[in-house]
C-alpha cells in the first residue's frame, strides 16, 4: 500500500464527494468517468516533507452501486436530490518511523478500511453532505464523522462552489494515529493520549466542461486542526493545506 500524506484522504474523498454524480438525477449521471491527475497533501507530523501524488481517477454507476474516487457505495435512497448510501473505503492514514527524525522510535501505524453511512442532498444550488464511518479492520478503533455544505455559483459549464465543514475524528483514531505510547517516550517526546477533534474547514471546488465528455476539476481544501491533534509531541502544524486537479472524461 502506497504511503500517503495524512490529509491526502480526505482530500481525496471530498474530490469525489462534492463531485454533482450523487445528487443529480440517475439518468443524467455519466455511466462511467476516466481520469487522472494530482494530489498535494502536506503531512502535520514533524519533519515529514509534503509531496504531489499523480493519481488514477474513476467514477462508475451501475444501478445502485457506484465507484467514485476511492469509495465504493451502495444507494439505498436515492429521489428528490437526496441520496442515502453505505460506502466503504480505505483510510490511507498511515506512517512509518523511518520518515521523520521525530518519528524515530514510534510504532508503523497502518492503513485500513473505513465503513458506514454517507447522505448527500441538494436544494437548488445548495449541496450538503453527512458522513459517519467506523474502522472494519480494527485497527484505529475508531469513529469519524463529516459534514459539508457548498453552494454552487456556477453554470453547466463552469461551476464554482466555496463551502464549509468539519471533520471529526473520535478519541481511539486520533490516539492511534497521533498518540504517543508509553513504550514510545522519548526525551523530547512525551507519552500522549489522544482524545476526540474537530477539525473545521474551508474549501473551493472549480469544475469547467470543455464538452459534453471532456473537462477538468480542481479542489482545495484549507484545514484548521483541533488542539486534540496539535497538542501531539509529534504534529508539528496547526493547519494544513491540500488540493487535488485532474482531467476527466466522461461517458453516457
Amino acid at each position: 500500500m502506497p504511503r500517503f500524506a495524512p490529509r491526502t484522504l480526505a482530500t481525496v474523498c471530498c474530490f469525489a464527494l462534492w463531485s454533482p454524480a450523487p445528487a443529480a438525477p440517475p439518468d443524467q449521471r455519466p455511466a462511467v468517468v476516466l481520469g487522472g491527475g494530482a494530489v498535494a497533501a502536506p503531512s502535520p507530523y514533524r519533519g515529514v516533507a509534503s509531496n504531489v501524488t499523480a493519481i488514477p481517477f474513476i467514477n462508475l454507476n451501475r444501478g445502485r452501486f457506484y465507484l467514485r474516487g476511492i469509495q465504493a457505495g451502495w444507494r439505498l435512497t436515492d429521489r428528490q436530490g437526496t441520496t442515502l448510501a453505505a460506502v466503504v473505503q480505505p483510510q490511507l492514514q498511515s506512517y512509518s518511523p523511518n520518515e521523520s527524525p521525530a518519528l524515530a522510535g514510534m510504532d508503523h501505524r497502518q492503513w485500513s478500511v473505513d465503513g458506514g453511512l454517507q447522505l448527500s442532498h441538494r436544494a437548488g444550488r445548495w449541496q450538503l453532505s453527512l458522513r459517519a464511518v467506523h474502522d472494519l479492520l480494527g485497527r484505529h478503533q475508531g469513529l469519524l464523522g463529516s459534514a459539508g455544505v457548498s453552494y454552487d455559483l456556477g453554470t453547466p459549464k463552469l461551476s464554482v462552489a466555496p463551502g464549509l465543514g468539519v471533520e471529526w475524528e473520535g478519541a481511539d483514531f486520533v490516539d492511534y494515529y497521533y498518540g504517543v505510547r508509553p513504550g514510545e517516550a522519548r526525551s523530547g517526546r512525551p507519552g500522549y493520549d489522544g482524545r476526540a477533534a474537530a477539525n473545521p474547514y474551508a474549501a473551493l471546488r472549480v469544475r469547467y466542461s470543455f464538452n459534453r465528455h471532456w473537462g477538468v476539476f480542481t479542489y482545495l481544501r484549507h484545514s484548521w486542526l483541533d488542539e486534540a491533534i496539535t497538542d501531539s509531541p509529534i504534529v508539528g502544524k496547526s493547519t494544513v493545506y491540500s488540493g487535488v486537479a485532474a482531467v476527466t472524461y466522461s461517458f453516457f
